[in-house]
Parts: structure tokens; sequence; C-alpha cells
């Protein structure tokens, strides 16, 4: 039981903080290859649940908190419309791991209707390269970053 605990949390983390998982795959003393895979699902599942079900979502939400009307335009929805008119799922897809986490991204997305295949695909992409891209930097600087081992222990 206590041998799948590190796989479990690194699959858990990047579900929800995507960063996490390779971080703490390498403070666990996974494999780089163990770590892309169980980074990528994590992040995936996300996408999955929230992409599949959000309409059932968006029906509980409001009956469970009291949610008030919010102003339409802030500054951070303008932000968001600045990235979707320039770069469209691709560019959403490929600043949620690293700028967002997986939950928000595919809120986003779905919110602005994008396909839904279009969204697994890209949220896909994204996933397998920023985690290997971040699994091989978390290895490389794993002696530096003496903090991620102290995290694990």
């Amino acid at each position: 039981m206590t041998e799948i605990i590190p796989y479990f949390t690194v699959y858990a983390s990047s579900a929800i903080r995507f960063f996490l998982g390779p971080a703490l795959g390498i403070g666990y003393g996974l494999g780089i290859g163990v770590i892309v895979l169980l980074t990528t699902a994590g992040m995936m599942s996300t996408v999955f649940s929230i992409t599949f079900l959000g309409h059932i979502i968006q029906i509980f939400i409001p009956h469970f908190f009291n949610l008030k009307k919010r102003k339409k335009f802030t500054p951070r929805t303008r932000r968001f419309i600045k990235i979707w008119k320039y770069s469209g799922i691709k560019g959403v897809a490929f600043i949620t791991p690293i700028l967002l986490s997986p939950v928000i991204g595919v809120i986003l997305l779905n919110a602005v209707g994008a396909k839904k295949k279009e969204i697994i695909k890209w949220m896909f992409i994204s996933a397998l390269m920023w985690s290997s891209i971040e699994s091989i930097l978390f290895y490389l600087f794993k002696d530096a970053l003496g903090m991620i081992s102290s995290m694990v222990k």
C-alpha cells in the first residue's frame, strides 16, 4: 500500500496544480518517464471530468453557493479575452500548466464555447510537453533545489 502513495500523490497533485507533480515525483525519486505519465494523466483527468461533466457542475453550483451577479468585464476577463483572440485554444492550453491550473484553464475554455475534441487534443499536447520540460528541469536541478527532498520527508 505504501509503495503506491508516491505515484498517487504525483497524479493527484498534478490534477489540481500542475507543477507540483514533477517536483514531488523527483522528490520521491521516481523516473522521468513515470513522472511525465503521471503528471499528464493527472491533468487530463481534470480536463476530461470538467469538459464532460461541466454542464452538471454548472447546474448544481448555484444550489450550494449563494452566488451574486458579478461584473462581466473586469481587468482579469479582459486579459483572458486578449489571449483568446490572439491565440485561441492553443494559447490557452499552452499557458494553462504554467500560469493557470488545469481546473481554471478548462473552465475558461469551456466558458468560451471551445469544441470538446479540440480542448482534449490541445490540453493533452500541452500537458505532455510541459510535464516533460518540468520533469527534466527538476531532475537536472534537483541537487540545487534541496527543498524538494525536504518537502517529501
